[in-house]
């Protein structure tokens, strides 16, 4: 079912469907919550996604000029030593720990904060891979792997999780490098949005159509993706292209920008990342130092709103800036590629066509439980518990289909006391 049919099954129930925007979207809003909720609710087959993280080992560089209260790192080598995947990793100066802000070029990249030591140019600095990142839509782990390629008996896939109970009261040391066999948990990680909108306006163009744009910015640290600012509405007329200001911001923030459009009039709800047209290089995302005026010109008309402006462009995911994060204990002696399986949060539904992302037999019960929930809110207390109950029975269907099982063998073993006639018994499934 698309979101526009369980929107009319809902509506043909209550015997109510205004042509209202307001009501779709709060009807909208009621469904999503219960989408959501049935993805985190219990760890479904269909609620599940595997995603692959590469586990760096430490890197060490050589000649990096640093001064006293300055937060930029200098490779006076010129041996193209910073990489971008540097960003938001731990650099070890003169035994004090700092966190890369960005890396501007191969040879200069930025701290987060000032450095506090003596000026110097130092032989030896380590950058260290300490910590995870998780995919953002990550909402709680299943499993952490060394999925290997080849078949490797004595040496199992699956990661031992420690609580940071256990990571604390072992006292597990941070910078012990060798084969990595457990994971801990670590701190969140939480990016806040821009907090004011950014400033449009509209500049001469030509032949495009009178519209109105919606622009929104995100931030953006070591590839990690906050909320989105304010919403920027620009009207065009026809004669008309829409421009934004960007101003500078603190480059020991680190932070990039990424700018988003959408255009309701035109069908187009969802924010999508465009490319900037006035410099020739189609950005897509902003450096902290880049500022001034951005035109879009040729990708924000209303003839480019079709289905190829959404399959060429990203769609904004509805990620809501906070990542959690592992370790790996001890930390990785080489690089890895780490298999995470997860429970994941889907993205909001929000065109008509939009689909639920679980099998479609089981469609009806988000209308099932957005039923109950309206009229619980309406005090039609019969019949949201009748709905209750089609939730229910739903419910059982769904856990029967794709609630993970523990595999097991079936297999032959002698019991004690004298027998001697084999007795089939279950056993956990071993790589023995």
């Amino acid at each position: 079912m698309k979101l526009s049919e369980i929107r009319s099954y809902i509506g043909n129930i209550l015997d109510y469907q205004p042509d209202i925007t307001t009501y779709k979207n709060q009807l909208d809003d009621v469904i999503n919550e219960q989408y959501f909720r049935l993805f985190t609710e219990k760890p479904f087959t269909f609620a599940q996604k595997e995603a692959v993280i590469t586990a760096r080992p430490d890197e060490t560089l050589t000649a990096i000029a640093v001064a006293n209260g300055a937060n930029t790192l200098t490779d006076t080598a010129g041996a193209n030593q910073f990489q971008s995947h540097m960003e938001g990793q731990i650099i070890n100066l003169d035994y004090v720990e700092y966190t890369i802000a960005w890396v501007a070029s191969a040879n200069l990249a930025y701290l987060t904060s000032n450095y506090e030591g003596s000026t110097a140019t130092l032989a030896s600095v380590d950058v260290r891979y300490r910590y995870l990142d998780l995919p953002q839509d990550c909402v709680e782990v299943m499993q952490v792997l060394k999925r290997a390629m080849t078949l490797t008996p004595q040496e199992p896939g699956r990661m031992i999780p420690l609580t940071r109970y256990e990571d604390e009261f072992w006292n597990l040391p941070l910078n012990e490098v060798n084969l990595p066999n457990y994971w801990v948990p670590y701190d969140d990680y939480s990016l806040i949005p821009p907090k004011a909108p950014t400033i449009g306006a509209a500049t001469s163009g030509s032949g495009r159509g009178a519209r109105t744009l919606e622009f929104a910015v995100s931030y953006v640290f070591a590839g990690r993706e906050s909320a989105l600012s304010p919403v920027t509405s620009i009207v065009l007329a026809d004669t008309q292209i829409p421009t934004l200001t960007l101003t500078t911001i603190p480059n020991l923030s680190g932070l990039m920008r990424r700018v988003y459009v959408r255009c309701p009039g035109a069908g187009i709800n969802k924010f999508y990342n465009i490319p900037e047209s006035s410099s020739g290089n189609a950005l897509l995302e902003y450096l902290p130092t880049s500022n001034g005026t951005l035109q879009y010109a040729t990708d924000t008309d209303l003839s480019s709103f079709n289905d190829s402006f959404e399959l060429t462009y990203s769609r904004y995911d509805g990620v809501d800036g906070n990542i959690q994060r592992i370790r790996m204990y001890p930390r990785q002696d080489q690089k890895y590629s780490i298999t995470v399986r997860y429970m994941y949060r889907p993205i909001e539904l929000i065109d008509d066509a939009d689909t639920p992302e679980f099998p479609a037999v089981s469609h009806q019960v988000l209308a099932y439980m957005a039923l109950r929930d309206i009229f619980v809110k309406h005090d039609n207390d019969a019949q949201a518990a009748m709905y209750d109950r089609k939730v229910a029975q739903e419910m059982l269907k769904i856990e029967q289909r794709y609630l993970n099982s523990i595999a097991k063998r079936y297999i032959k073993q002698f019991m004690a006391g004298g027998r001697t006639d084999p007795v089939p018994m279950y056993t956990p499934l071993s790589t023995s």
